[in-house]
């Protein structure tokens, strides 16, 4: 195994498992110091990412607001994006679509670093016993690109595997804590005094947590009114103002 090891066309794997061990002696050296390398990534893929139409300008009648902005049929400019990456765990990779094959993956799972780990240290161990199995069977090893590839469909399921397993035991931190800049996008109603152009109403906001944000909106367009309990969609200029749509 050893003579293996030192292989050239085991070299993809050699230097797989050297990154882990390098890893894993930074590690060590964080946790002296008082941190930890495996953290990064820990807040996975952040949904809260501010894409927040720029409304720099003045508004006009013709601009067709409730098309641009419908968040059934049309993708969010406001403040929230959330990808859905659930739909492939359960069932396999359906759909193809790159969020489905990250969650099936297992990335969104754990901190990042800890699923490069585990990776690595599959396809190295993985392409070591490939590259063993073929040396006993045919007296010779397998040219390294073609042991690679082989040997990185077991690594990716693998990985899953351990992913799955690593992020039962990981504690749950996440929060549902959900800043009001990134309010932009959902739905609400007004639900005090009636909301014109330079005098904003209170508006109740609901985020995808459930948790309920108070808002004060004006209309997007400069003649109209939002009375209460109209249904509205947020959206929130560059400034911060928080602009309403009528849904109803």
């Amino acid at each position: 195994m050893t003579e293996i090891f030192l292989e050239p066309n085991s070299y993809p794997f050699t230097l797989s498992l050297a990154i882990v061990l390098g890893l894993f002696l930074l590690e060590i050296i964080s946790l002296i110091l008082g941190g930890s390398i495996l953290a990064v990534g820990s807040d996975g893929l952040d949904a809260d990412i501010d894409l927040d139409a720029d409304f720099d300008g003045d508004f006009d009648g013709d601009f067709d607001v409730t098309a641009e902005f419908d968040i059934d049929a049309q993708p969010d400019f406001g403040a929230t994006v959330e990808p859905d990456f659930g739909s492939g765990i359960d069932d396999g990779v359906s759909g193809l679509s790159p969020a489905s094959l990250i969650s099936w993956l297992g990335i969104t799972k754990v901190p990042f670093l800890i699923w490069l780990i585990s990776f690595l240290t599959a396809f190295g161990l993985t392409g070591l016993v490939l590259q063993s199995l073929s040396s006993g069977l045919f007296g010779m090893l397998l040219p390294s690109s073609l042991a690679s590839l082989i040997a990185f469909v077991p690594a990716l399921i693998s990985t899953r595997t351990i992913s799955a397993v690593v992020a039962t035991i990981m504690p749950k931190t996440e929060s549902s804590a959900m800043k009001t800049r990134f309010l932009g996008g959902h739905h609400g109603v007004i639900t005090q005094g009636t909301a014109r152009r330079g005098h904003p109403a209170e508006a109740k906001i609901k985020d995808r947590h459930g948790n309920t944000h108070y808002l004060r909106v004006e209309p997007l367009e400069d003649d109209e009114d939002l009375p209460q309990g109209t249904e509205i969609h947020v959206i929130r200029k560059k400034s911060g103002v928080f602009y309403a749509v009528n849904i109803t």
